[in-house]
């Protein structure tokens, strides 16, 4: 099984590569003159294993780079934590018109929250520090309140029910989430339909997805996939991805009808439990 890759690292891997091929030396010629076994330097090259200050500067001392990969070794560790694909879409996010998503994983990271949040970062990012996870949720949480600080755009959220019946966390997270939910859609904030769990159609096993409408004549899609996600801006493939959901609009429950799925599911499936909480 691969280890993980820590995308924070993937530059200077990168670099350390780009450098090493440059000098002709192979992983075994280079790992021979340093302190570390072969097999480390490639999992520093693949972003799997994270590189110490000590190691910067004997690799610089080693391949004569002039401290190049020392600099990179002291801007990267002043980084946050949070990938460079999510700052991405978070910028564009902010500068949406429109937003429209499709989700079949989880809750949407803009409905999230925070304890939501944390417990999926803690159960899915099992290397990270708890300074990194806290950091995460910290951007999270913050995501809806940054879209609605330039104005009210139009959101529009579809979610597979079977999302809801996922315990994440613990039931009282999951009743607290749904609650969340509930209020932004009564309240207008957004709009929401549920893709049932019995939904006769394959269209909801596709992968979750974002559109972001910017203007009048530019629209970006975001597919996400799991080491992050992937942005689109050929009108020919966001016109796909357009299409898309609204064949999901077409299979999922009205608004109106949706939140009352989600207050049942509430009430039948976390209610007891939120009421001993209390």
């Amino acid at each position: 099984m691969a280890d993980q890759v820590h995308e924070k690292w993937v530059r200077f891997g990168r670099e350390l590569r780009r450098v090493r091929s440059s000098s002709g030396m192979t992983q075994r010629q280079l790992a021979g003159r340093l302190t570390m076994h072969y097999t480390m330097l490639g999992k520093i090259e693949r972003a799997e294993r994270t590189p110490q200050r000590e190691h910067a500067e004997e690799l610089d001392a080693i391949l004569e780079t002039g401290g190049t990969l020392s600099r990179l070794w002291q801007e990267t560790s002043r980084q946050g934590n949070v990938p460079d694909w999510f700052k991405s879409v978070l910028s564009i996010e902010r500068r949406a018109q429109e937003i429209h998503a499709y989700e079949s994983t989880v809750i949407p990271g803009i409905l999230q929250i925070s304890e939501y949040t944390r417990a999926l970062a803690e159960d899915r990012m099992i290397t990270a520090t708890p300074d990194e996870i806290d950091e995460i949720v910290d951007t999270r949480s913050k995501r809806l309140g940054a879209v609605l600080e330039q104005g009210r755009p139009l959101m529009w959220f579809i979610v597979k029910e079977t999302v809801l019946l996922d315990v994440v966390g613990s039931e009282r997270i999951m009743h607290r989430e749904l609650g969340h939910m509930a209020e932004l859609s009564e309240s207008g904030v957004i709009r929401l339909q549920l893709l049932p769990a019995d939904a006769r159609t394959s269209i909801g096993l596709c992968l979750p997805f974002w559109m972001y409408r910017l203007d009048q004549t530019r629209t970006i899609a975001y597919a996400e996939h799991a080491k992050g996600g992937e942005v689109v801006d050929t009108p020919a493939e966001v016109e796909e991805f357009r299409t898309l959901f609204g064949q999901l609009q077409a299979e999922s429950l009205p608004p109106s009808q949706s939140v009352t799925s989600i207050r049942k599911i509430m009430e039948n499936r976390y209610g007891d439990v939120e009421e001993e909480q209390l």
